[in-house]
């Protein structure tokens, strides 16, 4: 009998990947590149996002700004507003009062500055065609204050509340100078020109100051 005999065949090995090493200056070289890269892009921008980030906070003040605005209604109150709103077509409808009394308004973020003129003002102080206006924009309601430069001091003449519904403001005095003021006043808003800011009557008491300095030339020692 003939005898075969069987080799034992060795397994087959899949062969291993060999490692490839790469050598430390190769690798710090594409660190350094990159680093490089970086820092050239930055540099050649930098200008660039150095202004823009100057504008940050002016833009942020101003976006601010806006939104107050807004919410206190600054547009509606900014205006010229007496008991015959020149323009205005349903007067009727609006019951203003009969009264001589002129307020002009600049409302920002809520805070008022303008002036305000009665007859009663220019008899008063008749080298003044109007006095100030100092307050603060409380939903619909604002508490302003009545007030002017007398001999070189701040002086306050008067506490007001104005209370604007629409086109129609009603003005009441609380304290001070009441006397100058009527005990109620419904006042309309006049239609102003887009960009335009409203003007306060520059010749409002120019009868009484007329009359005052002729009063002043009639007295004794005055003549001439």
């Amino acid at each position: 009998m003939t005898r075969i005999s069987k080799r034992k065949q060795s397994p087959t090995r899949s062969p291993v990947a060999a490692t490839v090493s790469v050598p430390w200056y190769k690798r710090a070289w594409v660190v350094i590149s990159t680093i490089s890269a970086a820092s050239f892009l930055f540099l050649l921008n930098a200008p660039t996002l150095l202004q823009n980030v100057r504008k940050l906070p002016d833009e942020a003040r101003e976006t601010s700004s806006q939104y107050q605005s807004w919410v206190k209604e600054d547009a509606e109150w900014t205006a010229h507003w007496s008991s015959f709103p020149e323009g205005v077509v349903d007067m009727a409808d609006m019951r203003l009062s009969n009264t001589d009394m002129q307020i002009t308004i600049w409302a920002s973020q809520g805070e008022i500055d303008g002036t305000i003129a009665t007859k009663a003002i220019c008899r008063s102080i008749p080298v003044l065609n109007f006095v100030l206006l100092r307050g603060t924009v409380s939903g619909n309601t604002a508490k302003v204050t009545a007030w002017d430069i007398v001999q070189g001091y701040k002086t306050d003449f008067a506490e007001l509340k104005l209370v604007r519904d629409g086109g129609v403001l009603t003005v009441t005095p609380l304290s001070g100078r009441k006397d100058w003021f009527p005990a109620t006043a419904r006042l309309g808003k006049h239609p102003g020109e887009a960009n335009v800011q409203p003007e306060p009557d520059g010749t409002f008491c120019a009868q009484e100051m007329k009359d005052f300095i002729n009063n002043m030339r009639s007295q004794p020692g005055n003549e001439g």
